[in-house]
């Protein structure tokens, strides 16, 4: 981001005593002038890096699909086997009670 961009819009929220003093020491030992420009180099980084990436989203997608598939196909073999069954003359077994 470029320096001279006028900041305008404010982001807040909220730490322990102990994670602003965590966040202030990092802040100074790694020549970073404010806890501010930390939490936006690190925002930056994350949405750059780990956000949710295309290609991972369309693995996901993909792999419920095939399971999804397998799925639809092991419920078609039970009602073909249930059909089979009935049109045979088999009775169903008779249901517990619980």
């Amino acid at each position: 981001m470029i320096a001279s961009n006028r900041r305008c819009r404010i982001v807040s929220f909220r730490l322990s005593p102990e994670e602003y003093e965590a966040l202030r020491v990092f802040s100074a030992n790694n020549g970073i002038q404010s806890i501010s420009e930390l939490a936006r180099r690190a925002i930056e980084d994350y949405l750059s890096s780990n956000a949710m990436r295309p290609s991972d989203l369309e693995s996901k997608i993909e792999w419920l699909a095939g399971r999804l598939s397998v799925l639809d196909r092991a419920v078609e073999r039970l009602a073909q086997l249930v059909e089979s069954k009935t049109a045979a003359g088999e009775s169903q077994p008779p249901r517990q009670s619980a």
